[in-house]
Parts: structure tokens; sequence; C-alpha cells
């Protein structure tokens, strides 16, 4: 095996990790004005290269605005961001999703996932039905919060290439960090025996071709793990 160089994050990257991660958050929020360059550099300990290039790069992911004679503004990345932009949405790992990001993301799994179990279940692709049961398989004997939450994403990949679309297994991947992200914070207070009981439920209801009931397994999964996150 061939081993790759690791190499530490910059000044610039940690700056502007700091910044997207206080947007995300909700702790800037679009209009607010951030300090002068002079004065972010003092207070973060860094160059003014580092901040003028940082901004620049904030910019072009669409959270924030530098005007002429204002400086930088936090933007509303809801409305101008890219597909760049979501991916570093996606990827946040600041802490918790402010709660209006997290009822986005739960509609936006609800829509998806509900199509991608009724097609499963009408389609029935055993290999790949056979792969998500390998997963809950495999959760239960996992360890630590990474490892479950690598093995939920498994599980909900295997049931969008069961879907038999080209397209879901693909959206899935995209939003990878979301799943494993939000499997870590659904973990992390006990929840894998209810976890385990649910998407057996739903697995179920998949392979016996019950395209109704699974759909109504999957909300019910989504809305449990939404108000557990929400009591964290």
């Amino acid at each position: 095996m061939k081993f790759k160089p690791i190499e530490a994050p910059s000044a610039t990257d940690l700056f502007v990790t700091q910044i997207k991660n206080a947007i995300i958050a909700g702790q800037l929020k679009p209009g607010e004005k951030l300090p002068h360059e002079r004065e972010l550099s003092e207070t973060m300990n860094v160059s003014r290269s580092v901040i003028n290039t940082g901004l620049s790069r904030l910019q072009q992911l669409h959270f924030i605005h530098i005007q002429p004679r204002q400086g930088a503004i936090v933007a509303d990345y809801r409305s101008e961001g890219t597909l760049e932009t979501l991916n570093q949405v996606v990827s946040f790992d600041g802490g918790y999703y402010q709660p209006s990001l997290l009822q986005s993301i739960y509609e936006f799994r609800q829509v998806t996932e509900e199509n991608i179990v009724t097609l499963a279940a009408k389609r029935q692709d055993k290999p790949s039905l056979r792969l998500a049961q390998t997963a809950l398989d495999q959760f239960k004997q996992r360890n630590t919060l990474q490892e479950w939450s690598l093995t939920t994403f498994d599980f909900f990949h295997a049931l969008a290439l069961a879907s038999q679309n080209q397209v879901y297994p693909l959206i899935i991947n995209s939003f990878r960090p979301m799943y494993l992200k939000l499997a870590e914070w659904n973990s992390k207070d006990g929840g894998n025996t209810e976890f385990i009981k649910r998407n057996q439920a739903l697995l179920d209801a998949i392979s016996d071709n019950d395209e109704k009931l699974a759909v109504e397994l999957d909300h019910s999964l989504i809305e449990w793990s939404f108000r557990d996150l929400m009591r964290a």
C-alpha cells in the first residue's frame, strides 16, 4: 500500500471553516457585517492576507458579500447558493444544525426517501435488499459512533440501490456527510436499539412488497429521528 502525505489545514482553511460554521449555525445572520480585515487579523492572530483570501473564498461559496467601502456582509446562502454551497452545508461539522435548517433537511429526506422505499418495495431488487440487511446486522456489532454512522449510511444507500433508480444512489452519496452526522447525533444518547427496531421493520415491509407500510414506517422513522435531535 502506498501512503499519502498528511497535510494539516492551512490558516485560510481554518478561517473559512470558522466563519462558515458560524453562518450555518445561525450565530452570524444574513445582513450582519463582519469586522474589518485588520480587526479580524488581530483577533484571530493571522495575517491580513489570510483574512483577505478567506473572505474571497467565502464570497465564492455565497456565504458573504464583499461590498466596496462597507466590507464583508453575511449573505443569505439559501437564496444565492449553488451545489458547492450545499456541499459545504451538508458537510457542516460545527455543532448542531440550527432548527430551521434541520427541519428543512428532514423535509427533504421525507420526500426523497418516500420515493426510494416505494420503488424498492415495488421492484424487489434482492441483492440490494440483502446489502441493506447486512448493514443492519453489522450495525449490531459496531462499538463507536463513527462505525454506527457509517453503517447507517450503508443501509440507506442500499435502499437507494434497491429502488433501481439511477439517480437516487447518487443523491444519497452526495448527502453522505449529512447522513453520517445525523446518525452520529441520534446514536449519542442510546438510540441504537430503537434505530435497529425501526429500520428492521422498514426493511421487512419493503421485502414483503408492502409499499404503503414501507412509506408509513419511513415517515415514522424520520419523525422519530427529528424529535430526538430537537430534544438535544
